[in-house]
């Protein structure tokens, strides 16, 4: 019975709080759990106990979600924001989870070794402060857990622990009541990049993260249509919304100021470009779909003659293709939530054209904590993608939107000099197929809808911006890409003879096929 609980028996002020922590980790279970849910809801308790719960919990997961939501609302914000923002750092430096077998077996035997000292030590005396026992380690209950069948299946241990901490940091960054509470936001986005990088292969961490983005971002537009995920996520935003979030004990109700508000949108900003450039980039290429092939895809649409008769285009792949159509789902989540977050076109021209280095991170996010919105850098292909995805809403979409008038020159010359590597590299055009793929559809759609616009200052950044493309296409393993590169169009309508000259197709590392 649950009164007959050690956890019950142990509460304070029978044991002190470190005492009681001891007890916990002696005899915390997934049994125990309904039992640690009623006790959570003392707020004095999880407010001095819940951050040094964490950790116990996690490797519960998924039974232990109820619990963690408790340390959420009720336990110290500050104390539990670090202790979560620690552990995403310890996340992204854990090794996944050994696929040979014979290692597997081994952690599940040392596992099982651990489950049985627990279990002799599982007796009814009070343990004191000074007790230990070994801790478990989490691959150790990952190879367990995939044996006993408790996790579900297709969701990795690591994936399902990562939702729930991004879960958590939902519900206690809006806690938080000081005078600045970006510093707590940046020490935590900076924490979850690096995580989020290990498990880009799993679609359910966008998902993840771009529901904790809407978490800040509010709504400012209306609700987009429910869509089902390919697997079941386990943290759902509307579970923590029923229970009320009690009062940040160390808080004050001074407001905050305009420049501490402009601060964390420009945080949240950056973070948004950094999850673009993090899931698109990690798209697969191949010789047909190369991540969101919107360079090929635009040109089945401007040039439908040239499609092969009886073959699907991408343009259908993607409509009726799953796993291609959830791509067009995310990258959509991802511009409404820039829009939502204020991100405007012309800021993402800024980041784009500039040629100032961003400002500069360090390893160490509490040695580089921003002071100012302008200290905040955007990611750059992460801008590009945003920028190629509202563009694309319209040319591939046809949904109404207000584009910006873009040329070759100035725009798209600096875009390309600031995206790609110096001519005199050998790497150019074995960048990502993703941005490569980005530079030509913006191209394309800048030529088709305005021109190369005014005359390049000097002919040298009209021939720089010439020999960058011709290296794009001579370079570039995808043949979707290499023929998306327009330079006759470019060279043709160029107002000086004397490039026309100096320029003629013979003289270009590649000539592109007859695509303009």
């Amino acid at each position: 019975m649950a009164e007959d609980s050690p956890l019950r028996k142990a509460l304070p002020p029978e044991l002190d709080y470190i005492s009681y922590l001891t007890v916990l980790e002696y005899n915390l279970t997934a049994e125990q759990l309904p039992v640690l849910h009623n006790i959570l809801q003392d707020t004095t308790l999880t407010a001095n106990i819940g951050w040094d719960l964490v950790h116990l919990l996690l490797p519960l997961l998924p039974e232990s979600q109820t619990c963690l939501q408790d340390v959420s609302r009720l336990g110290n914000p500050r104390e539990v924001v670090l202790k979560v923002t620690e552990l995403l750092e310890g996340l992204a430096n854990l090794d996944e989870a050994p696929e040979d077998e014979g290692d597997q077996e081994e952690l599940a035997e040392e596992f099982s070794e651990l489950e049985v000292q627990e279990e002799k030590k599982d007796q009814k005396e009070k343990p004191t402060a000074g007790d230990t026992i070994p801790s478990q380690d989490v691959a150790s209950r990952e190879a367990t857990e995939q044996n006993d069948g408790s996790e579900p299946q297709g969701i990795p241990s690591k994936v399902v622990q990562f939702a729930a901490l991004i879960d958590m940091l939902a519900i206690l960054h809006p806690r938080i009541r000081t005078k600045h509470p970006s510093r707590f936001l940046s020490t935590s986005l900076q924490a979850v990049l690096p995580a989020y990088a290990t498990l880009l292969k799993h679609d359910d961490t966008t998902e993840t993260l771009l529901t904790f983005i809407k978490t800040f971002a509010g709504t400012k537009r209306p609700k987009l249509p429910p869509r089902k995920s390919s697997t079941q996520i386990l943290t759902q935003p509307q579970a923590h919304n029923t229970s009320p979030s009690a009062p940040d004990p160390e808080g004050n109700d001074e407001p905050v100021a305009p420049e501490e508000e402009a601060l964390q949108r420009k945080l949240l900003q950056s973070f948004l470009t950094f999850v673009t450039e993090g899931y698109i980039s990690s798209l697969p290429a191949d010789d047909d779909v190369v991540a969101m092939s919107w360079s090929s895809r635009l040109r089945e649409r401007l040039h439908p003659d040239k499609n092969i008769p009886g073959r699907r285009t991408l343009c259908e792949a993607f409509e009726h293709d799953e796993a291609l159509h959830r791509r067009d789902s995310v990258i959509g989540r991802m511009l409404a939530l820039s829009r939502d977050l204020n991100l405007s076109l012309s800021d993402l021209l800024q980041a784009l054209t500039s040629q100032e280095e961003p400002p500069s991170t360090t390893d160490e996010p509490d040695d580089d904590l921003p002071s100012s919105a302008s200290d905040v850098p955007h990611s750059r292909p992460g801008c590009l993608y945003l920028l190629c995805a509202t563009i694309a809403s319209t040319t591939l979409f046809h949904a109404p939107s207000s584009l910006p008038t873009l040329n070759v020159f100035p725009t798209y010359s600096s875009i390309l000099s600031t995206l790609l590597s110096d001519l005199s590299s050998p790497s150019i055009g074995t960048e990502p197929p993703s941005t490569i793929d980005a530079l030509l559809f913006l191209g394309v759609h800048i030529l088709e809808t305005s021109g190369l616009g005014k005359q390049a200052d000097d002919d040298r950044v009209f021939t720089d911006t010439l020999r960058l493309l011709s290296l794009l296409s001579a370079n570039t393993p995808f043949a979707p890409l290499s023929s998306c590169t327009r330079i006759r169009t470019i060279v043709s309508d160029y107002p000086s003879s004397k490039i026309h000259w100096n320029t003629a197709p013979t003289k270009t590392s590649k000539p592109a096929p007859s695509a303009g």
